[in-house]
């Protein structure tokens, strides 16, 4: 009976310990989760996520959900083509695509982040006191502002939407940027950090801004017609872009609408189609490497040339159509003849070359899929191939 009894009392205090272990597991996974958070006013909280957002804490990473209370020394990254919302209050903050903040110390008053790399908007009708970013070795505090701050290596800008921001700089100290302004900062190879205040106009804000500004609640520098003016121009450009590349494939045609054309000879040629892609979407995850001024070339959402279908004459190349088709739209493009491989190196396209963004970077392309091992000037086209420009910021 004594025997029993003691198994008995072992069995329950066993059953105890794992249930007390299972308490203090949920307790810890609630804990770095932000479960056990109340999400009150006073803090930043995710609410909305688009795409895939990560965030590490405690040197754990899980992925971002809805309703995270941020805790100092959280680190929230978004992938390409996706964007992670938080409010504080009234106070909304949106981190763009290929972007990186970490929420630091700075007060129980206080909110602070620090924005590694990327962009982000916010609406601060009600920022708190000292509410601040810092960008490399510069910082911002914002109070009852409309602004967003891209951080890249060497260079920062602030847009000022609306109301004013205090940025301050290591070597000019304290500057006001008010609405409808905005600063631009760049680290010289000397070490020094330079800071050039300039107009904002419409015509320079990328699509995210443009997005961001016509979903919000105050009124801004902008209005809603000259927003909706850009964007129908940049819908026009794509357009005309399309219609460039038809045109240049016309020529071969001469005029003809039956899918051949007639050669110097006299004979027939017969005309196919293809479709071409250029893009950098691989610099977007790799902005912190990007040379310094570079940025500027690097579109907001990596797509250099959208997929246009052109046509091509029986013979032609990956590169001829390549070449053809940047001609047509006024895209930038370098290349040079390699005689130890009997083809054409493409070097930069749309300014961007080789080494621009780490030493295993440069252009490749593919054709259906497939990266063939040698160049594009060897590759002869068949009709509908679909051939993609890609840079690489690994070599692969």
């Amino acid at each position: 009976m004594e025997s029993r009894a003691k198994k008995k009392r072992s069995n329950i205090i066993m059953v105890v310990l794992i249930v007390i272990i299972a308490a203090c597991g949920v307790l810890a996974v609630g804990m770095l989760k932000g479960w056990l958070s109340g999400g009150s006013g006073g803090e930043l909280v995710s609410t909305d996520i688009k795409g895939i957002a990560n965030i590490e804490r405690s040197s754990v990473a899980y992925t971002l959900k809805k309703d995270v209370a941020l805790q100092s020394g959280d680190i929230i990254a978004t992938a390409n083509e996706s964007e992670a919302a938080f409010a504080l209050g009234s106070n909304q903050l949106v981190l763009g695509a290929s972007a990186e903040m970490e929420m630091t110390d700075c007060g129980e008053s206080t909110v602070c982040l620090k924005l590694s790399h990327g962009e982000m908007y916010g609406e601060l009708p009600k920022a708190p006191d000292g509410f601040g970013i810092t960008f490399g070795s510069s910082s911002l505090t914002a109070a009852d502002a409309v602004l967003s701050v891209s951080a890249q290596k060497g260079s920062a800008e602030i847009d000022v939407f609306g109301g004013e921001v205090i940025v301050t700089t290591p070597n000019d100290g304290e500057i006001k940027v008010k609405e409808g302004n905005c600063l631009l900062i760049s680290s010289g190879s000397n070490g020094k950090v330079t800071a050039e205040k300039k107009v904002l106009q419409a015509t320079t804000l990328n699509d995210f801004q443009i997005e961001k500004l016509k979903g919000g609640i105050r009124e801004i520098c902008f209005s809603e017609e000259e927003l909706d003016k850009v964007i129908s121009a940049r819908e026009a450009e794509k357009k005309e872009q399309a219609k460039a590349l038809e045109k240049e494939a016309i020529a071969y045609a001469q005029g003809g609408n039956d899918g051949s054309a007639s050669s110097a000879g006299g004979s027939t040629v017969k005309i196919n189609t293809c479709t071409i892609q250029i893009q950098c979407k691989s610099i977007l995850n790799n902005m912190d490497k990007l040379k310094e001024g570079k940025n500027r070339y690097v579109p907001s959402n990596g797509v250099i040339l959208t997929t246009s279908k052109v046509e091509f004459k029986e013979g032609d190349t990956a590169y001829d159509v390549t070449r053809r088709a940047c001609s047509a739209t006024g895209i930038q493009i370098e290349a040079s003849y390699a005689p130890v491989y009997g083809s054409y190196y493409v070097e930069g396209i749309n300014h961007l070359y080789e080494f621009d963004c780490g030493k295993m970077s440069g252009w490749m392309y593919k054709v259906n899929g497939w990266a063939p091992n040698y160049g594009s000037s060897e590759y002869k086209l068949k009709n509908g191939d679909s051939i993609v420009w890609y840079y690489t910021c690994r070599g692969n």
